[in-house]
This record gives C-alpha cells, sequence and structure tokens, in this order.
C-alpha cells in the first residue's frame, strides 16, 4: 500500500515537473514571439481615402437638365501640427503609430470626394478646383455660377489595439459652404457629421481605409441628399 502511493506521489511528481518544464519554456518564448510580431508592424499606415458611396444614390436632378456646379478645394481647419495626419494606431504597449493619406493630402481627399458625389447626384461639375478662401469678396468671375467650397472640422481614424481585440473609431465633421458667384453671395451653409466604431482581430490599412472612407461619404450624402440643399442649389442657379 505504502509502495503503490508512493510511486503514485513519484509519478505525480514527474508529470509536474514536466508541465512546469514546458511553462517554463513557453513564458521564454512569448517575449521572442511578440518581439517578432511587433518587429513586423509597419512604421506607418497610408490609407487611399476616397468617395465610397454608403448608399444608392438618388438623382437630384430630376427635370431633365445638367445643374453645373465648381468646387473650390476643402480648408483644413483641423489644429494640427502635421495637416498629413488623419490618425493614429495604438500599439499594445502605447507607441502610436501614424495614419496618412496615400497619393493626396486630406484637403484634396474630401474636394474629391464631394465631386464624385455631386456628379453621382446628377449635377455637372466642372473641372477646375480653384482655390477660395471662403470670403465673398474672393469670389472670382471666372468660376461659374455656384460655387462650392468647405472646411474640413474633424477628421479622424484610430485603431487601439489590445490583447484580444482592436478597436476603430473614426469621426469626419464638414461645412459646405454654397455661393452665388456672380452675386458675389454666400447663400447656404450646412454642416455634417459621422461617426463610426468597429471591434475587430486584426489591424490592418484595409479596415482603416473603410472606417474614414464610410463616416467620410455618409457625411458627405447627408449634406448633398437633403432637399433643403437641392432646393437652395436649384434656387440660386435658376436667378
Amino acid at each position: 500500500m505504502v509502495k503503490r502511493s508512493a510511486t503514485a506521489s513519484t509519478a505525480a511528481w514527474k508529470g509536474k515537473g514536466r508541465g512546469s518544464g514546458l511553462w517554463m519554456i513557453g513564458a521564454a518564448i512569448l517575449p521572442y514571439l511578440l518581439s517578432l510580431l511587433s518587429g513586423c508592424a509597419p512604421q506607418i499606415y497610408n490609407l487611399n481615402m476616397r468617395y465610397e458611396p454608403t448608399k444608392v444614390i438618388p438623382a437630384s436632378v430630376t427635370d431633365g437638365r445638367k445643374y453645373s456646379l465648381t468646387v473650390a478645394s476643402f480648408t483644413d481647419l483641423r489644429k494640427m501640427d502635421d495637416p498629413m495626419l488623419i490618425g493614429r494606431v495604438i500599439k499594445s504597449d502605447g507607441t502610436p503609430i501614424p495614419i496618412l493619406p496615400k497619393y493626396v493630402n486630406p484637403a484634396d481627399a474630401v474636394t474629391a470626394a464631394l465631386r464624385e458625389l455631386l456628379s453621382k447626384a446628377g449635377f455637372a461639375v466642372a473641372p477646375d478646383r480653384p482655390g477660395w478662401d471662403l470670403n465673398e469678396n474672393s469670389l472670382k468671375p471666372e468660376w461659374g455660377k455656384i460655387l462650392v467650397g468647405g472646411t474640413i472640422d474633424a477628421l479622424d481614424v484610430t485603431c487601439v489595439e489590445m490583447f484580444t481585440m482592436k478597436r476603430y473609431s473614426a469621426k469626419v465633421r464638414v461645412t459646405l459652404i454654397f455661393a452665388d458667384v456672380q452675386a458675389r453671395r454666400i447663400f447656404y451653409r450646412v454642416v455634417s457629421e459621422s461617426n463610426s466604431s468597429l471591434d475587430h482581430i486584426v489591424t490592418s490599412e484595409e479596415k482603416l481605409a473603410s472606417q474614414i472612407n464610410g463616416v467620410l461619404s455618409d457625411a458627405m450624402e447627408k449634406a448633398i441628399e437633403g432637399p433643403e440643399t437641392v432646393r437652395q442649389i436649384k434656387e440660386a442657379l435658376n436667378k
């Protein structure tokens, strides 16, 4: 009886010893694996910012005519040390990795998104993209009949990495300003914003781009598709 008990105790001790050894090996390897994963993380994320419809865009123009608009370059009002920055990925150790737009600066990306949306809504968009300081006295006759400009008030996408999850958030707020160029008069302003959040298991440029493009497109659509915006544009064009 005693011998069997002793044998059982020895076997249990040996099993525990093997488990303890495996645990120690795993504990030694884990930091190495984490360092490898950290070393593979990009030093910067570059996103292709663009308009991506969030819904079927109804035609704002239904009377068979093509209303021509000119879109001015947007003014970036964000208080940023680097105006190219559109967000950060925050690593699990607190290290921030910058997110920048690919190919263009943020103001150009927002301007292009509005041009694309207006075209899909049935407006004829002039090829010119003048620089406008949003003052009535700066309007120039060669800019056509109706000029649309605006400001970027907020534009940000963030991903916070945790051990088991990556938490995305994005926000865009824009102000659109419509002017009757020939009358040198601002006749309409509209502020629009959109927010999103997403929990996922990976961090990727595709997910980051999807979040920022989604809120940018949604904010622009809400500003343009409203009946008041269309009415104001048509009234100004028919004067």
